[in-house]
């Protein structure tokens, strides 16, 4: 099915990177009930802020516990389908794709090599700023970079990195630098997906090397596997050209399920990836379930001023507990009245409330600390307030 539509799954392969691409920049902006992003890693807090939830990964155990199923669900990944990330939906080939494509419709090679550093900044600016909101709050982000000096410094860092990645290096980062290429030699086996010479085509091969010609990382894929291939179809689609213009038909290119070409799940390596990566999703959801915040307070970015020193803001209470708190707000440095004082929430349940600060002195930058108690032996939660 995957040879018979090779034209239909070129349209797919695109739209999904597009598709995934949107959603990347877009994410950090969606907002959930709680007020938070619906996807984002708080590395002050070390919360985790996933789908209206919030999971706590300052216990090094669980953080241990999940970046070893992310390890080897891409070993599974990879097993089973190769390098098809770098192709699909990795940034780096999706970028580098689009700054040579676009420069190309420049004829001149001096307005072209200007081209490519233009677009390589235009995009290396834009991955900058989503990546850096996925651990800063995208509607704090400006504030952020304006007290925090060490956030700048990560900012450039980072956009220089980017930069010179997309102008001078492209795929030659997927050959000979990336360490996911060097991993897929080991990872692979003879059962694993390719992009190739489609089995028992070689012989209708034209020989006009316009697969050779296209390819990003100078490789043959005529010949099959190639560890440096990134499963970018490039040649698939220069072959089809070809053939549908000499012989109305689709080329001799495309995927591949290993030396059979057939799909086969009853591999041992596979088997037990598998049921690794299976048995760590299990002792990770226990363990957030297990261990979740037994209280969690969400302050909204709604604060308003009423003048002479007085804000209001909302708040969220989420209580995770078999029993009703009452949960007490405190100034600890006693600069700031809260009313109420004391908010009740039921067993099991959320509420929202609306806080009046009326503030007795001069806030520190703006922001007012508040030490939140709902049990009477715990230690309070800690939470800071951007009055500017």
């Amino acid at each position: 099915m995957m040879k018979a539509n090779s034209v239909l799954r070129g349209k797919i392969y695109r739209l999904l990177q597009f598709i995934v691409a949107a959603c990347v920049f877009i994410i950090p902006f969606i907002k959930t009930s709680n007020g938070n992003s619906l996807f984002r890693f708080d590395i002050p807090t070390l919360h985790l802020y996933a789908f209206n939830q919030t999971v706590d990964f300052a216990s090094f155990f669980s953080a241990f516990i999940a970046i070893l199923l992310l390890v080897f669900l891409f070993i599974f990944t990879t097993q089973l389908l190769g390098r098809v990330w770098c192709g699909w939906l990795c940034p780096q080939s999706f970028f580098a794709i689009r700054i040579e494509k676009y420069a190309k419709k420049f004829k001149n090679k001096t307005i072209r090599y200007i081209a490519e550093l233009v677009f390589a900044a235009l995009f290396a600016l834009i991955l900058t700023t989503i990546w850096m909101m996925y651990f800063v709050s995208p509607y704090d982000f400006i504030e952020t970079l304006k007290n925090s000096h060490i956030m700048v410094v990560i900012g450039i860092v980072l956009f220089l990195f980017i930069f010179v990645d997309f102008a001078f290096v492209r795929f030659k980062w997927c050959k000979y630098v990336c360490p996911y290429s060097k991993f897929q030699v080991v990872m692979t086996d003879d059962d694993t997906l390719y992009v190739g010479m489609i089995p028992g085509k070689e012989s209708q091969c034209l020989d006009c090397k316009a697969c050779l010609r296209v390819c990003p990382t100078h490789i043959d894929p005529r010949k099959n596997p190639d560890a440096d291939c990134i499963y970018c179809e490039t040649c698939v689609t220069a072959c089809n050209k070809v053939f549908q213009k000499k012989e109305n038909t689709n080329g001799i290119l495309g995927y591949v399920w290993g030396k059979q070409d057939k799909l086969n799940f009853k591999r041992p390596n596979l088997i037990v990836t598998f049921i690794v990566s299976l048995a760590l999703l299990f002792v990770l959801v226990y363990q957030i379930v297990s261990t979740s915040e037994p209280v969690v307070v969400n302050f909204a970015n709604n604060v308003k001023s009423l003048g002479n020193g007085v804000y209001t803001c909302d708040v969220e209470i989420k209580n995770n507990l078999e029993k009703p708190i009452r949960v007490k707000f405190v100034n600890p440095d006693n600069l700031a009245e809260i009313k109420p004082e004391m908010i009740r929430v039921f067993i099991q349940s959320t509420k929202t409330e609306t806080l009046t600060i009326n503030t007795l002195g001069n806030i520190p930058n703006g922001k007012l600390v508040l030490a939140v108690y709902y049990s009477r032996h715990g230690h309070p939660l800690t939470y800071e307030i951007n009055l500017k």
